[in-house]
């Protein structure tokens, strides 16, 4: 091979390599500027630009008005929903002890129905010793006083609706203080009959009348717990009516007396108690009391807002109207 030739492959092999370098510099050139480090200058400058972007979304926000980039304000009904939230918390952390009194003195009707439902159980033994009662005798004046609780029942509703929750638990106080006066007083088996009568009257009416009262009058967050007193009381008055059937047990004489008088007590004390208990706001904004169901909210929740729950009660009541409307059209 001759001198030049070999000159000349050599210079293509050197402008090959050559050229290989180059191009390596280029790609690594190219892969150093895209991980390399940013100058100061460009940090100076991305942070201005970012201060003046915070400094308007600041501005754009205090003067109302939406910026770009910036995230939207939550809309007026997601706020306003926050807010009743926040209100329906905020009234549940605070129950004002009102409430409390209110259910328990309403439940003192069902203390009465367990106490002069089972107290009888163990005055009988006294009664028909001492006033020679047959089995028919001990049969009429053990469930006259159910089946007087049942026929007043019936009435219930009816009563309810015409006098108010109040005024029917004030009549039933009073028929458990009259009939029991009237059974620690009897002198013989009639009127012990009418004294059972009597009762069965206050216990009919106060079994259709406390619960409702209860419910109407309760928080809606604490509806159930306290409808449920009323089922507590009247299981606590069966109880009680054992320990004073056994206390008075021993007595040779008169003991059925002290057995069946001592329901007037409890019930003295619920008919002074709901002298000074207001209406059932239900009930009054039925009748078209609004102002004074208004008030009687207000007081029952501690003056907190009562607006919401006053507008839930109303649309209530107007939508069953509406549906006794459409059922007799």
């Amino acid at each position: 091979m001759s001198r030049k030739q070999l000159d000349h492959d050599y210079s293509l092999r050197s402008m090959s390599n050559l050229m290989g370098e180059r191009r390596k510099k280029v790609s690594d050139g190219g892969e150093r500027s895209l991980i390399k480090t940013p100058s100061s200058a460009s940090i100076n400058s991305h942070g201005a630009s970012s201060s003046s972007a915070t400094a308007a979304t600041a501005t754009a926000a205090a003067a109302g008005a939406p910026s770009s980039g910036a995230p939207s304000a939550a809309p007026p009904s997601s706020t306003g929903d926050l807010e009743r939230a926040a209100r329906k918390q905020f009234q549940q952390d605070v129950t004002p002890g009102f409430v409390y009194v209110l259910a328990v003195f309403s439940a003192l009707g069902g203390f009465l129905f367990g106490y002069d439902t089972g107290v009888i159980s163990g005055a009988m033994l006294l009664l028909k010793r001492e006033l020679d009662l047959s089995a028919l005798w001990q049969e009429v004046l053990i469930s006259s006083t159910v089946a007087a609780a049942a026929l007043s029942a019936l009435l219930g509703g009816f009563l309810n609706g015409l006098f108010g929750r109040r005024v029917c638990i004030l009549l039933a106080s009073f028929f458990f203080a009259v009939g029991g006066v009237v059974l620690s007083t009897a002198p013989g088996k009639e009127v012990l009959l009418a004294g059972r009568i009597i009762v069965g009257v206050g216990l009919g009416v106060a079994s259709m009348t406390v619960p409702v009262y209860i419910a109407e009058a309760s928080p809606p967050h604490l509806r159930g717990q306290l409808v449920t007193l009323n089922t507590l009381f009247i299981t606590g008055g069966q109880f009680t009516a054992s320990l004073v059937d056994g206390a008075f047990s021993y007595l040779q004489r008169d003991g059925w007396r002290y057995m069946l008088g001592l329901s007037v007590l409890p019930a003295v004390l619920q008919f002074v108690g709901f002298l000074f208990l207001p209406e059932s706001p239900r009930w009054l904004i039925q009748r078209g009391l609004t102002q004074k169901a208004r008030r009687v909210l207000s007081q029952i929740r501690g003056n907190q807002n009562i607006d919401e729950e006053y507008d839930s009660i109303k649309n209530s009541i107007d939508e069953e109207e509406d549906g006794r409307g459409g059922n007799g059209g």
